[in-house]
């Protein structure tokens, strides 16, 4: 285990948090923590008391036993060596000095790829004398609160009812309710006024805040400072709205020649989040979502679900939010494909390393190879936020520094409009990990004073990174400049991107829009969708949709042919507000694809991932020689799509390239499922007293075969007896001639086994608990101790391909373990 000191293992600023002499000049920690604040990295108590979403490294053989009980909610991946969580300044220092921690960085918020126009404008404000609160207020909730603003003739109950059949007004219990709409001021989160409303949607980056409110809170609401206008939120046209996309890509025309519309695919979709879903499902907009975690907020999501639907509209749609960290991410990845989607789309960008695959992208390789899932990802709207270049310095004070070339000097600016905030993120051609070329970064106002820093050490074992954060508060634009010491470094070759947190955009002075896609958006087994200008009859890619090549240095050399294609933005959806809106970025071309693609699978159930990319790559009309860094191969007409001739819902082809095994679909832990032949099954959890013995396996019809278990420790087989115990994670052999269910009655009362003795040679195993898994993570504890994993399919009475220890692909640890689903696993040593 390392001995490291604090400031080997924590980032620069998280020193800075802790001690004053590591800020910048005339800044203290105060300053450091409100900065953080704002860009959702620290949070607070009740008491007023900070703790900051961190996310630690540890050394390779280092256990998390004495971490997790410092952190509050805590994620942690066991085979990457990650953890992260919410740590208090007491609990990070303690962090900081234990030994086995390799370093400790904040978790830096995803970027969005996307944004929404309101094609509305806010209705006017009556006139009334200047500094009262009657000014904020639109013209009908004056008129419900206050007879002088009727029509001659008019009473506040007649009033009332109209807004009731108009839908803006509703009757809870005895209080009467208005749906409104609140404009905050630029200095005021609109979150300060959540508790005046019931079920709250709020925008933050516009400064939006609606939902339903109590008559008798309008008049509280309006006097708030920060409130700038109220109106009523009018309802949209009940005509159901359609994506312009379908038309552009002739999928309706496609749908209307084949009759395909989807069915019998799911589609899985990961973004912030799904708010005002119960209002589009009521309206026609959607169909029955499937979500399966939804605690981010915000309504994203909910547009790339009524794109999908209105391309597929009998595919069947699934969400799980982004989570708030790389693990949580990757967590929905598998709780997607858990739930038996054959299609995952995203719309989301975590920092990763910017030359080589980090963590989502390794995992979303892994599943890809091994479940047969087509990813479909927005290439990013970082085309104008993304800078690099080899570093090429100029001297000053003693320091050599880099020279942007900028259009105003030496120096990279931004701009930043009013309550904007994000993150600087520089890094540079060396493997995480192995960096000895320290580089330093810093940000300025434009008073021309150092308002952050970033100085991590890089002496061979450290991540080529640094990165500072940026909040503007004040009423007006602000310009920021950039700059990067070379503190002890060979030259290397820099790259920085601008990424504020939510959809809206900056642009750097000076930009490189080539090579500006980095993370999941450079995986190569990925589909990645670019922003196309609808309409015209030239194909205009969006100026701020990322372009490529992808530069990868490692592990070997690459220049990765993304983004794939493009789909049109600007795309007329109703945002969780009940607005229409255009949705506009990568955010809403990306799905598109992924509707697209449902349309291919339906006509045969069951292709091959890389089948369905080739058709609709083939379906842009171009070659794979005529790719284009801006816009990949071009976009895809449904009309050119070449589907196979055997074209039937019910074909089922071989999937996981080549192997003959198809991911099981999403059963309950509670019942085992059984198919006609031999059948191993364990049991996952421990069962109710009373149907705990091999009795439950009475209503099977067995043909007379027995039913039989394995002795690992003698080597022997012995038959199951109606009478003998079935402890959790015991394995048996049941042979039946017909499909049928067992229903296990767990008992949630007793404690959870999750430990059980193995031996040299194979073992009959099953997963301990009610969710699925993946090998990597269940069978971390056993380091190199074990070699193979097989899992016998009941479906085919074959073998699945095996899971090997240090294997990729097919054959990856990343592959889900079910419960209830027995399997074989070769140790080498107990």
């Amino acid at each position: 285990m390392s001995d490291n000191s604090a400031s080997d293992i924590l980032s620069s600023d998280l020193l800075q948090i802790l001690h004053k002499a590591s800020c910048p000049p005339g800044q203290s920690p105060d300053d450091i923590i409100d900065n953080m604040e704002k860009n959702g990295q620290i949070r607070r108590n009740e008491t007023g008391t900070w703790s900051v979403h961190i996310l630690l490294e540890l050394e390779k053989n280092q256990t998390s036993e004495n971490i997790l009980p410092l952190l509050s909610h805590p994620a942690e991946d066991t085979s990457y060596h990650l953890v992260t969580g919410w740590a208090t300044s007491e609990n990070l220092t303690l962090l900081s000095g234990m030994s086995g921690i390799k370093s400790i960085m904040p978790v830096i918020p995803p970027a969005s790829s996307g944004s929404f126009e309101n094609i509305l404008d806010e209705p006017a404000s009556v006139f009334v004398p200047e500094n009262s609160w009657k000014k904020k207020l639109s013209t009908d909730l004056l008129q419900l609160l206050d007879d002088t603003y009727l029509s001659p003739g008019q009473s506040r109950a007649d009033m009332m009812a109209l807004m009731e059949k108009t839908g803006e007004v509703r009757i809870r219990d005895a209080d009467i309710e208005v749906r409104i709409s609140a404009k905050t001021s630029p200095s005021f989160s609109p979150s300060s006024f959540l508790d005046y409303f019931s079920s709250p949607v709020a925008d933050s980056v516009y400064g939006r805040i609606g939902g339903w409110i109590r008559a008798d809170n309008i008049t509280r609401l309006a006097m708030q400072d920060g409130i700038l206008s109220l109106v009523v939120q009018i309802p949209p046209r009940t005509s159901k709205i359609t994506t312009e996309g379908d038309y552009l890509l002739k999928t309706r025309e496609f749908r209307n020649i084949s009759g395909l519309s989807g069915e019998g695919v799911k589609v899985g979709v990961i973004s912030d989040g799904v708010d005002g879903l119960e209002d589009l499902k009521a309206l026609g907009e959607l169909p029955d979502v499937e979500v399966i975690s939804d605690t981010v907020g915000g309504d994203e999501g909910l547009a790339m679900l009524q794109i999908i639907h209105d391309i597929a509209p009998n595919a069947t749609l699934v969400f799980h939010d982004r989570g708030s960290s790389q693990i949580e991410f990757v967590r929905a990845l598998d709780q997607l494909i858990i739930h038996g989607c054959n299609i995952i789309c995203d719309d989301i960008t975590y920092v990763e390393p910017f030359f080589e695959d980090g963590y989502i992208s390794q995992n979303i390789i892994d599943r890809v190879l091994s479940y047969n899932v087509l990813y479909i990802t927005a290439a990013g709207n970082f085309a104008k936020e993304h800078y690099q270049a080899p570093f090429h310095g100029y001297e000053d004070q003693g320091y050599l520094w880099q020279d942007f070339q900028g259009s105003t000097g030496r120096d990279m600016k931004f701009t930043v409009p009013s309550g904007l905030a994000g993150h600087v993120i520089l890094q540079w051609d060396d493997r995480f990990g192995t960096s000895a070329n320290n580089y330093d970064l810093f940000l300025y106002d434009d008073s021309g004073r150092e308002i952050a820093r970033s100085v991590n050490i890089q002496d061979g074992d450290d991540d080529p990174m640094e990165w500072v954060r940026f909040v503007n508060s004040a009423d007006r634009p602000r310009e920021f400049t950039v700059k990067v010491v070379q503190a002890a470094a060979e030259d290397a070759l820099l790259e920085i991107y601008v990424l504020p947190l939510s959809g809206r955009s900056v642009e750097l002075d000076p930009y490189t829009p080539e090579d500006s896609v980095f993370g999941q958006q450079a995986v190569k087994q990925a589909l990645v969708v670019g922003a196309a200008a609808p309409g015209g009859k030239n194909l205009t890619v969006q100026e701020y949709s990322s372009r490529g090549p992808a530069l990868i240095r490692y592990p070997v050399y690459e220049l990765r042919k993304k983004p794939d294609l493009v789909a049109p933005d600007h795309i007329t959806v109703l945002t969780g507000s009940m607005q229409h809106a255009v949705f506009t970025g990568t955010s809403a071309a990306a799905p598109h694809i992924a509707g697209l693609a449902a349309l291919v699978m339906s006509g045969s159930l069951g292709m091959k991932e890389s089948e369905v990319r080739k058709i609709i790559l083939n379906a842009t009309g171009t070659s794979t020689d005529a790719w284009d860094p801006v816009y990949g191969r071009g976009i895809p007409l449904a009309t050119n799509l070449s589907l196979p001739e055997n074209i039937s819902g019910n074909i089922l082809y071989p999937v996981m390239n080549g192997c003959n095994f198809e991911p099981r679909m999403y059963d309950a832990a509670e019942k085992l499922l059984l198919y006609p032949g031999w059948n191993m099954v364990s049991i996952p959890y421990p069962l109710t007293r009373g149907n705990e013995t091999a009795q439950i396996f009475n209503p099977v019809q067995t043909a007379c075969h027995s039913i039989w278990r394995y002795n690992p420790a003698g080597g022997f087989w012995s038959v199951v007896r109606p009478n003998d115990t079935l402890l959790q994670m015991d394995v048996v052999w049941v042979y039946s001639e017909q499909e049928a269910g067992i229903n296990l009655h767990f008992d949630t009362t007793g404690t959870n086994q999750t430990v059980k003795q193995l031996y040299p040679g194979w073992n009959p195993v099953g997963v301990p608990g009610r969710e699925s898994i993946t090998a990597r993570d269940l069978l971390s504890p056993l380091t190199d101790a074990w070699t193979t994993v097989l899992v016998f399919d009941p479906r085919t009475q074959e073998f699945r391909p095996s899971i090997i220890n240090g294997g990729s692909g097919t054959y990856s640890p990343s592959r889900l373990l079910y419960p209830s689903e027995g399997w074989w696993i070769y140790m080498n040593r107990p």
